[in-house]
């Protein structure tokens, strides 16, 4: 058994009361005198007192525990840092506040309602959020409140977003590519993310900046890769008419920078390559990767604070933020007037298909 309350009021010549004010400050009607509350804090040290959290638990009905739901989570030692972001910005302000951090890499989505308000957690932040009904109805009823990060809000939200304008940072990309003299790009996304909700509004904004800049966008300019990029290289070979590719996330973009580099494939010069996210991992591929910049930190910071203040303040009204992007420029991107090859068809022969000569990049 670990040292108690009980103890430390003997040791201190106290009463439970007085120890339980000085060390856990209960009793706000409770006055300790100084010299009592230097008693109780020498006795406490003295016997190596811990609180006990089982107990303080039963006694405020609080955990101290908040779960981050994120399905599908990928590896953090592979370089993009998005989850590194978005867990350091839930984790500062968690761990600030004296609570700890649960990470659940997947729920049922049948039991939405059971499985986060077992009494293991006080609250939950759920990134990417599904737009399921049947999940969106279950954590409206939860007895712990729930805040969406980096998922689009619907029109009648029935919880709190917090989200970066996606479309807007899709936009961004077809104003760039536009700019620089590109017609043609192809939109890259991740094979098992196809319901991603960030993934689909980025590709939905992207589809209608192009149409209102009447740009060809048809489902030939969509294709599902696998994080890896390895479909890059028989795509190239096909003679595509892209100039241009944007990669759904920094990840697969960085991907594709690899392999556009094992197939010979110079970028900028043959290929402009953009990103999404635009952490600082895009300083570190080769070349610098252009992306759009969403505030990751600040917005898992902010998910984290509105969730402490619903636990202080009770249910409160569904809110809406969505974060503005930005885009950053760096070395993958040029103008098509850099593009060193001339682009056909490769051409059919009595041995099989080969690059035209014309093409210059065989």
């Amino acid at each position: 058994m670990g040292v108690t309350l009980k103890d430390v009021a003997e040791a201190a010549g106290v009463s439970i009361t007085a120890v339980s004010k000085v060390l856990h400050g209960s009793g706000k009607s409770v006055r300790i005198a100084k010299e009592t509350e230097t008693a109780i804090r020498e006795a406490a040290h003295r016997l190596q007192y811990v609180p006990n959290s089982v107990a303080r638990s039963l006694r405020t009905s609080r955990t101290r525990t908040i779960g981050l739901v994120f399905e599908n989570f990928g590896s953090l030692s592979e370089g993009p840092m998005y989850y590194v972001l978005m867990l350091d910005g839930v984790a500062q302000e968690l761990f600030r506040n004296h609570y700890r951090l649960t990470i659940l890499a997947e729920v049922s989505h049948k039991h939405v309602g059971g499985a986060l308000s077992d009494g293991r957690m006080d609250g939950a932040i759920w990134c990417k959020l599904p737009m399921e009904e049947e999940v969106l109805t279950q954590l409206a009823q939860s007895r712990i409140p729930v805040v969406a990060l980096n998922t689009e809000a619907p029109t009648n939200p029935l919880l709190t977003y917090v989200s970066c304008d996606n479309e807007g940072g899709a936009r961004l990309v077809v104003e760039h590519f536009y700019a620089l003299g590109h017609r043609r790009v192809l939109y890259v996304m991740e094979t098992g993310e196809d319901d991603t909700p960030d993934a689909t509004a980025r590709l939905r904004g992207f589809r209608r900046a192009c149409q209102e800049a009447c740009l060809p966008f048809t489902e030939d300019d969509i294709v599902f890769w696998d994080r890896d990029a390895s479909q890059f290289a028989d795509w190239w070979r096909s003679g595509p008419p892209h100039t241009g590719v944007f990669a759904w996330n920094e990840r697969v973009a960085g991907a594709v920078l690899r392999r556009a580099h094992e197939s010979g494939v110079h970028v900028p010069g043959d290929l402009s390559v953009v990103g999404f996210d635009s952490t600082p991992f895009c300083e570190t591929t080769s070349p610098p990767l252009t992306a759009v910049r969403q505030p990751i930190l600040e917005m898992a910071k902010h998910a984290a604070r509105i969730l402490f203040e619903s636990l202080d303040n009770g249910p409160d009204e569904p809110r809406v933020f969505t974060y503005p992007c930005t885009l950053d420029v760096r070395g993958s991107t040029a103008p098509t007037s850099m593009v060193r090859r001339t682009r056909r068809k490769p051409v059919e022969t009595s041995n099989g298909p080969v690059l035209d000569a014309e093409r210059g990049n065989p």
